[in-house]
């Protein structure tokens, strides 16, 4: 018998006494597993306040879009009769009526003519100020024709006759000037709509009696300016309800159109209904989504539609009723194998978390996949894999909203390639012309944001009107872009009366502003030229276009590109030149001024063009940043930085070393712009405390939503944020508050004759200081002198870059002469070759 036995039969051993010892597996497995569930538990949560904060978003920008398009819908319904009510008093004002009769002729010709009269119309009338009354209506609410007339007798004003070619009926006494219609058209100059009504008098068709119906009320005046008499069109209601009754369904739990007047017009309980109170409009209620949208009619102003969401669409994300049973399980899964299972559970957690990272930040086309033995991770692996397929499905079903422009609901430019794409098929000629508002800016500081939306509708309009088989978009805020397939192309002249129209002038609040227009056309040349290359032609035809500030359209045609700016405007596919190995990058070294010691470099591009030879990124940035290729050649830039960084920290460990690399506001436009740069920094491996974005060019335009929305992630992620050339008017003071810089970049027009007392050192001075101030510290570029050093080394700067301290080189070149630049670099400067 061992000792361990014997101590265990002893019964006086105080071990014993003490009851049974602790296992080792409750030991080491309980504070584990405690752990281990109190972490799941808040990953699942993490991952379930995201997931239902996004099915919210999600959600609301369905319905909101929904009943933006509904509204528009409803809105084509009933401008017809407007219309035709507008053009029927434009008639009687251009045969300058100045009785009764003379009006009353013209709506008998109406009646002769009935595709002047829109179907939607059912009734057609014109009260005189004599009390006189003449219309016409429709027997049948099917007719095509209004056979129907009703009119007051020639003696007796007060006896109205109500004729059908089977039956004359009789109302006396009819006094015209009682009427609700009559009495509000005739005291107002612009055109009304009445309140919704039932037809109740005889004399309409059977089935009319007791339907809604509004009426287009307009009041007509003679050649004098006196009142002749009032108009009014009927519109049956009846094709809206069916339209309702259509929309409303699973998908949408209500659908109302509320009135100016207060009535909300519903379908319900199977017919249409007009109430005065709809307790579901405009809110949510019992947790539904709902969304009011006002009709895009300038004459239904204060007329708005509200949607609201089903159940299906409006629900929000919940905890799936297997879930917690399975932490359940997992936990006691991990009392029971706690000691086995503790050195198996590091890496399986490691790898859960980057998963629930990479699905709380929303990307969701990779599948959780935990290899595991542990039963819990395993598990709650499962739950996060479930919770990212329920997003992703979410996030498919708004998929569609990539092809429109959130603000105006027209086709983007990504819409507009896919529509081109279909039409490559059609027989003809395929056209694509740019429209461009250049003072843009102008109206946006005349009236507001408001003014330039309300003239890109009203372009859209027309383009829309001129050619009805166009496909129109937004290829920017104020350039639009429309696709036209003809038998031989379009009409110059037709073309020029468009944009001659176009170039109306804006008016608001009695303030006229002009609309300044220029256009440009590209033509589908073979089956090879894509949408982008159209664009691209499209474009180059339009920098020529501003140049000439020609009034008609400019045609692409290859004998317009005379310099390198247009040759770069209408060059190929970019993205093809980059995996075509015609883009390099090169880096300048960044020295600290007192030290010397060469701890960050700018990062340049440079494109080896087959036919122009090597172009340096100063002279190709701002022509990307039109035509968009600046996306394509920036994250070239940016994976070909993070690579030498990459490269650089493995070479020399110890030594600290920042890129600089240059952003454009078109490149922080882009909603997807924070999603790749972070796929690039887990590739290489950076940490983004060693790279700095430099943002350049238009300053004024840090201070939109979506680029400061952008710099947050970018600092969230830690990587730092600079301003580009203080001083100049495309830097201004205001970026310095817009974005947190922690780097004043001073321009060589800044230390010009630094090497000398004067006012440019007492300026330079003075900047330094409020860089210091602000917490920033400030760079110097184009530095190419050595007497400068120590004037801005007093000034307080404290980082330079120039050809004093080295040009741009490539990644390898730069890297093999490290270490002997530095030294180089320091003893010229007289500071011993330290490194």
């Amino acid at each position: 018998m061992n000792i361990a036995d014997a101590d265990a039969q002893d019964p006086h051993n105080p071990r014993q006494a003490r009851g049974p010892g602790i296992p080792l597996i409750a030991l080491v497995g309980l504070p584990l597993v405690l752990l281990l569930f109190l972490v799941f538990l808040g990953i699942g949560w993490v991952v379930q306040t995201e997931r239902t904060n996004q099915s919210r978003i999600y959600s609301e920008r369905t319905a909101e879009i929904l009943a933006g398009d509904i509204a528009g819908q409803l809105g084509q319904l009933i401008s017809p009769t407007s219309d035709y009510v507008e053009a029927l008093r434009a008639e009687i004002k251009s045969a300058s009526c100045r009785t009764a009769d003379c009006v009353f002729a013209i709506v008998q010709k109406h009646a002769a003519a009935p595709d002047t009269i829109p179907p939607e119309a059912a009734y057609v009338a014109f009260g005189a100020e004599s009390g006189q009354f003449f219309g016409i209506f429709k027997i049948n609410a099917h007719d095509d024709k209004l056979l129907g007339r009703a009119q007051t007798d020639a003696n007796d004003p007060t006896q109205l006759d109500l004729i059908s070619p089977t039956n004359t009926v009789t109302v006396k006494p009819y006094i015209l000037h009682d009427r609700g219609w009559y009495q509000g058209g005739s005291i107002r100059q612009e055109p009304i709509w009445s309140a919704p009504f039932k037809y109740v008098a005889p004399g309409n068709a059977t089935e009319m009696l007791g339907a809604w119906a509004m009426s287009r009320i307009v009041r007509v005046d003679d050649p004098d300016g006196k009142l002749l008499g009032v108009i009014t069109a009927d519109v049956d209601l009846r094709p809206i309800g069916a339209f309702l009754q259509q929309m409303t369904g699973k998908a949408f739990a209500n659908l109302s159109i509320h009135t100016r007047s207060g009535e909300f017009i519903v379908f319900r309980d199977g017919q249409l209904q007009v109430i005065s109170d709809d307790s579901s409009a405009a809110k949510i209620e019992d947790g539904l989504i709902s969304k009011e949208v006002p009709l895009p009619m300038s004459d239904l102003k204060g007329w708005s539609l509200t949607l609201t969401l089903g159940p299906e669409l409006s629900k929000p994300a919940l905890w799936g009723p297997s879930t917690p049973l399975l932490l359940m399980v997992g936990l006691l899964a991990s009392l029971a194998v706690a000691a086995y299972t503790a050195s198996y559970v590091a890496n399986p957690v490691k790898r859960l978390s980057r998963a629930v990272v990479e699905v709380s930040n929303l990307k969701l086309d990779t599948p959780v996949n935990v290899e595991t033995n542990v039963t819990e991770i395993a598990a709650l692996a499962g739950a996060v894999e479930r919770m990212r397929a329920a997003l992703l499905r979410n996030q498919n079903r708004l998929e569609f909203l990539a092809y429109h422009d959130p603000a105006t609901g027209l086709l983007n430019r990504a819409g507009l390639s896919n529509e081109y794409s279909g039409m490559i098929a059609r027989s003809g000629q395929i056209e694509l012309v740019l429209i461009k508002i250049p003072n843009y800016t102008h109206i946006g500081g005349v009236f507001g944001g408001t003014a330039l939306a309300n003239i890109i509708a009203r372009n859209v309009a027309r383009i829309r009107n001129e050619y009805p088989d166009s496909i129109v978009g937004n290829v920017s805020e104020h350039e639009t872009a429309f696709l036209a397939c003809t038998a031989s192309g379009l009409d110059h002249l037709q073309l020029d009366n468009l944009l001659k129209s176009l170039r109306e002038p804006y008016e608001q609040a009695g303030i006229r502003c002009a609309v300044e227009i220029v256009a440009s056309v590209s033509i589908k040349q073979s089956e090879q030229s894509d949408f982008d290359l159209l664009l691209r032609r499209a474009n180059g035809a339009l920098h020529y276009a501003e140049k000439t500030q020609s009034e008609g359209a400019i045609w692409y045609n290859p004998a317009l590109l005379h310099d390198l700016e247009e040759e770069l405007e209408a060059t190929g596919n970019v993205a093809l030149a980059i995996m075509g190995g015609e883009f390099s990058v090169e880096f300048q070294p960044i020295a600290e001024l007192k030290t010397r010691l060469i701890d960050s470099v700018q990062v340049f591009g440079v494109w080896n063009h087959p036919q122009l030879g090597a172009i340096r990124q100063k002279e190709f940035f701002s022509i990307f940043e039109k035509n968009g290729s600046i996306r394509d050649v920036g994250l070239y830039i940016i994976g070909e930085a993070f690579k030498f960084l990459r490269t650089f920290k493995t070479l020399h460990p110890q030594a600290p070393m920042v890129v600089c690399i240059n952003l454009s506001q078109v490149q922080l436009f882009d909603p997807l712009f924070v999603e790749r740069v972070t796929e690039l920094q887990r590739e290489w491996d950076v940490d983004g405390a060693d790279v700095m974005f430099v943002i350049v060019r238009n300053a004024s335009s840090l201070e939109d939503a979506q680029i400061v929305r952008t710099l947050d992630k970018l600092q969230t992620l830690r990587f730092r944020l600079a301003v580009d050339y203080f001083g100049l008017d495309n830097a201004s003071l205001a970026a310095m508050t817009a974005v947190k810089s922690e780097c004043l970049i001073a321009g060589p027009s800044l230390h010009r004759n630094i090497d000398r007392p004067g006012r440019e050192r007492t300026l330079l001075r003075a900047i330094c200081r409020l860089a210091a101030d602000l917490g920033m510290y400030t760079a110097a570029v184009g530095v190419n002198n050595a007497a400068d050093i120590e004037p801005l080394i007093e000034c307080g700067c404290t980082y330079g870059m120039g050809p004093l301290f080295g040009r741009a080189v490539s990644a390898e070149a730069f890297l093999d002469n490290f270490v002997k630049k530095a030294v180089e670099l320091r003893q010229h400067m007289g500071h011993g070759s330290r490194s």
